[in-house]
């Protein structure tokens, strides 16, 4: 009987590590300047849905005519997708920051790319050569509040809705009180 128990436990937690094991993805990142007439590696990483790991980091090379530089990747099916940055970001004393963006499948989407001075980043993870990774996950937006219960009366029929009052119904009374006000300092200035 305990060795049954045993052998359940172990097999459950087996299983649990199997769904638990995420498999790695690999993307090149690119960096590709206005004047340029094809992209350059920038880093190649790896990455799952919660974590990244540059694995190589090479700094591309900018003409000083260059004041735009294009970064991104290559969809499976070829579609490029990436942002624009200043050149001036890939300068030595910048601390740069690639941001993964993964869907919540897990699969990349989007790049984004930002630089600091050194030492002004917040978190940083796997460092490479001056470029460090992070994952981002997608928000899932707001949701309506379907199926919410319907108040009744205790007889059953839903309640009968308050209807709003003007402006003049609410405060009559404080123009009334108003309107005497006047009439009362009128006549005492009539003297």
């Amino acid at each position: 009987m305990r060795s049954n128990i045993a052998i359940g436990l172990l097999l459950a937690f087996v299983t649990s590590l199997a769904y638990a094991v995420e498999p790695e993805h690999t993307v090149n990142i690119f960096a590709w300047p206005l004047s340029a007439p094809e992209s350059q590696t920038l880093a190649k990483v790896t990455y799952n849905s919660t974590a990244a790991t540059v694995k190589s980091y090479s700094e591309p090379s900018i003409s000083s005519d260059d004041d735009i530089v294009r970064i991104g990747f290559y969809h499976p099916s070829g579609v490029w997708s990436g942002i624009a940055t200043s050149a001036s970001n890939f300068a030595s004393e910048k601390d740069k920051k690639l941001q993964l963006h993964v869907n919540s499948n897990g699969e990349l989407y989007h790049v984004g790319f930002t630089a600091s001075s050194l030492g002004t980043s917040s978190k940083t993870s796997n460092k490479e050569g001056g470029l460090s990774v992070e994952v981002v996950k997608v928000k899932p937006g707001p949701t309506p509040q379907l199926n919410r219960p319907v108040v009744v009366n205790p007889d059953g029929t839903a309640p009968e809705k308050v209807e709003e009052k003007t402006f003049f119904q609410k405060y009559w009374w404080a123009i009334a009180g108003f309107l005497v006000l006047q009439v009362v300092m009128s006549m005492g200035k009539g003297e």
